[in-house]
């Protein structure tokens, strides 16, 4: 049954008005808007998926991607539309996390896998990023990956909210994604925005952005929170305008491999060297706990990757390096237990940080960065504060309670990875 629903509401999309490959015509505004924009295409992913080569497919990106939805379904396309080509996944998507978390993992999360296709999928999660952050990051993602091969292709992929709705339904961007689009213009790279068809069918009353069911009135609805689409209503709309865009390319005869050639960057001071090291690399003071993440079951969640995370969980213990470069930070854990840390570059506090906020009723992946440092020599020291503080005050913003106050007693430090935008230091 629930195939036969996919499918009526595939056949449903497709019959929707459409000008041509990649346009859809918005009549409220009298004006036409992209779906997706081809620009230099994906010549070499598309090459070898029809000789029928071994495919390497990533997809970095936030919880949108991280669902079973359009990244599931579009892999499964890809094998049904290309039979004799084998396609291997490579699922690198985290989610709440942004560009600028998907900059530092790159190495580790995407490229040592050596991926033919990348998709990028951060619009949402960067909606209140910093321009020039959006920028830095996305184009460190791009340059990064080409510099390791100059034949993998980059997709750039813009999910919606309920918070752009309105800006999309005028045929706009949201801002994350117009800054997006300035490095997708300087490489050539595709870029595919699912928002504006989701935005036309609100308006003409044939979506339902959110609510509790899949369907109201006869009326599909997108999702249940305004951001996730279901796998059934909105991940089907977001996948067809996907192969809308590949059968595009093929129609388009944009099927011959190709270098991609590196321009001069865009952002001079775009993220060049980042990197995830482990903390062990640093210098630990004596009462750190290493911890195996599989013989943890509260952290076992997280073992895709991370194999051991320190816990520290006495104020004052700290954590200690030397590195060359213009960003630091960490990729930790936030939760009930989480406390505060003091970051001190060069011998002075630079900020206090708190691993607790509003969402933490449950234990998440999640990371912090001190940016814009000058590109010189630095020491580093983060030390862990665990004196009690107003958690109930925090969760209340979100009329969220400590059901078990026993989960929030304790104010420690997991981190697992150190990021870095230069090089460490010995």
């Amino acid at each position: 049954m629930k195939k036969i629903t996919v499918s009526l509401f595939i056949l449903f999309y497709i019959l929707q008005p459409f000008t041509v490959a990649g346009v859809l015509k918005v009549d409220s505004d009298k004006k036409v808007v992209e779906d997706f924009k081809i620009r230099s295409g994906l010549p070499n992913f598309l090459s070898k998926a029809i000789n029928g080569d071994s495919v390497k497919v990533a997809y970095l990106g936030g919880s949108i991607t991280a669902q079973n939805g359009w990244r599931v379904s579009s892999l499964d396309w890809f094998k049904q539309r290309f039979p004799k080509a084998q396609f291997t996944e490579i699922n690198a998507a985290i989610g709440g996390t942004g560009s600028d978390f998907g900059v530092f993992r790159l190495k580790d999360h995407v490229l040592k896998f050596k991926p033919d296709l990348v998709f990028v999928e951060f619009a949402v999660n960067d909606g209140n990023t910093s321009p020039q952050k959006i920028i830095r990051s996305m184009e460190g993602i791009v340059r990064q990956t080409l510099q390791q091969n100059p034949y993998t292709d980059i997709c750039f992929v813009y999910t919606i909210k309920a918070d752009f709705l309105e800006t999309e339904q005028k045929g706009i961007l949201p801002n994350s994604a117009e800054n997006m689009e300035k490095i997708a213009d300087c490489y050539g790279i595709p870029s595919v925005n699912y928002g504006f068809k989701v935005a036309n069918m609100v308006s003409e009353n044939q979506l339902i952005m959110s609510g509790k069911l899949r369907e109201l009135d006869g009326v599909k609805v997108f999702s249940p929170d305004g951001v996730h689409p279901y796998i059934e209503t909105g991940h089907v709309i977001y996948q067809n305008i996907l192969i809308q865009l590949f059968e595009s390319m093929i129609s388009n005869n944009q099927v011959k491999a190709k270098k991609h050639i590196l321009p001069k960057p865009f952002a001079p001071d775009y993220f060049a060297n980042t990197q995830m090291i482990d903390f062990t690399n640093a210098k630990l003071s004596k009462n750190w706990e290493i911890l195996k993440i599989k013989d943890q079951p509260g952290l076992s969640g997280f073992g895709k990757y991370l194999q051991t995370i320190g816990k520290a969980n006495k104020t004052g213990e700290s954590l200690t390096l030397r590195f060359k470069g213009r960003a630091i930070g960490a990729y930790d854990v936030m939760g009930p237990d989480a406390g505060r840390i003091v970051v001190e570059i060069d011998g002075r506090i630079r900020d206090t940080i708190f691993r607790f906020d509003a969402y933490c009723t449950y234990k998440r992946m999640n990371y912090f960065l001190i940016d814009n440092l000058k590109n010189k020599k630095h020491q580093v020291v983060f030390r862990t504060l665990c004196e009690p503080f107003d958690k109930a005050g925090i969760l209340k913003k979100r009329n969220e309670v400590m059901k078990n106050p026993e989960d929030y007693k304790e104010n420690l430090w997991y981190v697992g990875k150190i990021l870095i935008d230069g090089i460490i230091l010995k």
